[in-house]
């Protein structure tokens, strides 16, 4: 019974961990990708924070059912109640924290966190650009046009002066989507990853609300996401050596997380060019399959992982 109730324990520990990380991570993106050099930073409103804590804690709900899984794994004793607990812990994050998390993010101030806005460059500052380096004396924040001049890069070490005088022209911007500033685009950089996650994440919680608001049925078929990573736990027992057992866990979940990502992301579920998949069908064969193998494994094999108890 400790055991159990630690495992609730570290169910809500995460959420509320993974809600908090989110967050500060959020709220450092969307401060650095709005910054401009020489501007006030805009404050973020109250309750668009109250809304990006919603929608991570949702995110982080997600992901409560790998820690469950390696709970199991690394204390096995008394298995048929840790499964009860996953499915009751499961059911819950997807039926009632997930939509609670939902029905609050919907209630505040949305943000998107991936589309800066169409800010415009502070004079006094030397920003490189489209192979020119810009000096701005003035700028008009109306007009969105400035005096200043402008240098050709591969001239600045030269004798010639090729600078050209800028007198009302407009403020040159290229693309630095999500930045706001050129000076920050240089030198702060987005990973790969997070240029693919955080889209991903933003139009998913978008397609969450949707299906949510639409009624019990869409949300039932979204939320046989949920069902697939329960299923997971089918895996538990797949190899001698609980390591292994948790890799394979870990893999698993992932893989089921990014076919559901890429649904949100535009894939139409078209499995090697010869049949299309519903996401929710989908999900369903990959939850019947894991749990079909963990019910065999259960019956046919006892539990490896009860040998590395101490």
């Amino acid at each position: 019974m400790k055991t159990i109730a630690s495992l609730v324990g570290v169910f809500f520990a995460v959420i509320l961990f993974g809600a908090i990380l989110g967050f500060c991570v959020t709220l450092l993106f969307i401060y650095s990708t709005n910054f401009v050099v020489g501007r006030d930073l805009e404050v973020t409103s109250i309750t668009q924070y109250l809304s990006i804590l919603f929608v991570w804690g949702g995110a982080a709900t997600i992901g409560t059912g790998l820690f469950s899984i390696a709970y199991t794994i690394r204390y096995p004793q008394n298995g048929l109640a840790r499964i009860i607990t996953h499915t009751v812990l499961s059911a819950v994050s997807w039926l009632v924290i997930i939509p609670l998390c939902l029905v609050g993010a919907n209630k505040f101030e949305d943000i998107d966190v991936y589309n800066r806005k169409e800010a415009v460059p502070t004079p006094k500052f030397f920003r490189p650009d489209d192979g020119n380096l810009y000096y701005y004396s003035s700028v008009d924040d109306t007009t969105k046009t400035a005096t200043g001049v402008a240098f050709k890069l591969q001239d600045i070490n030269n004798t010639s002066d090729d600078s050209v005088l800028l007198e009302g022209a407009p403020v040159f911007q290229s693309d630095i989507q999500p930045f706001s500033d050129i000076l920050i685009y240089n030198t702060l950089s987005i990973s790969s990853f997070l240029d693919t996650v955080l889209p991903a994440l933003y139009y998913n919680n978008k397609s969450a609300m949707e299906a949510f608001s639409e009624g019990l049925i869409p949300w039932l078929a979204f939320a046989s996401w949920g069902l697939a990573l329960y299923a997971v736990i089918g895996v538990r027992r797949l190899f001698q050596w609980r390591l292994l057992n948790f890799c394979v866990a870990v893999l698993v979940y992932l893989a089921i997380c990014i076919i559901n990502l890429s649904y949100t992301l535009g894939w139409d579920g078209n499995i090697f060019n010869l049949i299309t998949l519903p996401n929710w069908l989908l999900n369903c064969i990959i939850a019947a399959i894991l749990s079909c193998l963990g019910i065999l494994l259960s019956i046919f094999r006892p539990d490896p992982n009860m040998e590395h108890v101490e």
